[in-house]
Formats: structure tokens, C-alpha cells, sequence
């Protein structure tokens, strides 16, 4: 077949894999660095190029395929934020229904009114932590984090829960 039996839009076999290997490491490290899951980063990745492939005639012509690529990216990890934030509130909502069998007891009420002000990442790190007795590597599950993530979060969440408390009076509880 010669070059003028092709349609006319029709550009060079393998111009999308070319631009597949040259920004796919770099969409990679956009994600991995929005999300913190290497795992969570490549499916991001890949759904945003599968995306531009299915595009592709139109977004090869573009001044910057690259930027749209990256553009694409920024929002899959965006939606994705927005996807756990909702399911981490369905969570929190479920579990503060009040139940004799999962209720913290009365006299911590003030302590767990202190924790729900924290960030939601780190309130969920501390219920899980102490609440349900989870381990470090059972909590990075739930939450789709790393494990040394959910150990700053602990750490970021009882530091900012100390000084909520001392600025409270509790000073003489936390010794």
C-alpha cells in the first residue's frame, strides 16, 4: 500500500507509543506525588493516556499533548480525592451512629470532640489506630496510604491533639 491509498489525517505508525514512553515516567511522578501511592499513581497514569489514545487524532495536533496528558492526569487524581473524601465521610458518619456496642464510653465524649477537629485523614488515623485497635499496616489499607503515611498522620494527629488539649486545661491529664 503507498502513501496515497492511506487517508490524509493518517500520521506515522507508533507516533502515540513515541509519545507514550517519552511522558508516561513523568505522568507517573505527577500522580505518585498527588496521591502517595505508587500502585494508585500507574492505574492514574494509565487511564489518563488510555484517554488521550482514544483522542489521539485530535489531541496530536495540539501545541502540547504532553501538557493535555499531565492536564488529564491532575484531574483523574483530583476525582479521586474528591471519591475518598466522600466515601471517608460516609465512613465517619457510619461510624458515629450511636450504638451501645461501638460507642466509646461517655467519659471520653470531650477527648473524641477534640479529635473530630482534627484534619480528616489524621481523625481517621487516630480512630482506627485507637478505636479499633488496627495496626499500622491495616490502617494504610483502609485508608489506601503507605504505611509510613499513616505513621506521620499518627504522629501529625496526636501533636496537633496535645496542643488542642493543653490549650483546653488538660494539660495535668496528658503526664
Amino acid at each position: 500500500m503507498d502513501d496515497v491509498d492511506q487517508a490524509p489525517d493518517v500520521r506515522v505508525p507508533g507516533e502515540f507509543e513515541a509519545f507514550y514512553r517519552a511522558d508516561y515516567g513523568a505522568v507517573v511522578a505527577l500522580t505518585l506525588a498527588l496521591t502517595g501511592s505508587h500502585a494508585v499513581a500507574e492505574d492514574l497514569a494509565q487511564e489518563a493516556f488510555l484517554r488521550v489514545h482514544r483522542d489521539w487524532q485530535r489531541v496530536r495536533d495540539m501545541n502540547s499533548p504532553g501538557a493535555w496528558v499531565r492536564r488529564i492526569a491532575v484531574n483523574l487524581c483530583r476525582s479521586r480525592f474528591r471519591r475518598l473524601r466522600s466515601e471517608a465521610a460516609a465512613f465517619m458518619r457510619l461510624t458515629t451512629v450511636s450504638t451501645t456496642h461501638t460507642r466509646p464510653p461517655t467519659e471520653y465524649d470531650a477527648f473524641w470532640a477534640e479529635v473530630r477537629k482534627l484534619p480528616l485523614r489524621q481523625k481517621q488515623a487516630i480512630a482506627l489506630f485507637y478505636l479499633d485497635d488496627m495496626r499500622v499496616a491495616e490502617i494504610a489499607e483502609v485508608l489506601d496510604v503507605a504505611a509510613g503515611t499513616v505513621k506521620a498522620l499518627l504522629h501529625q494527629g496526636r501533636d496537633r491533639l496535645e496542643r488542642q488539649l493543653k490549650a483546653q486545661g488538660w494539660a495535668n491529664e496528658l503526664r
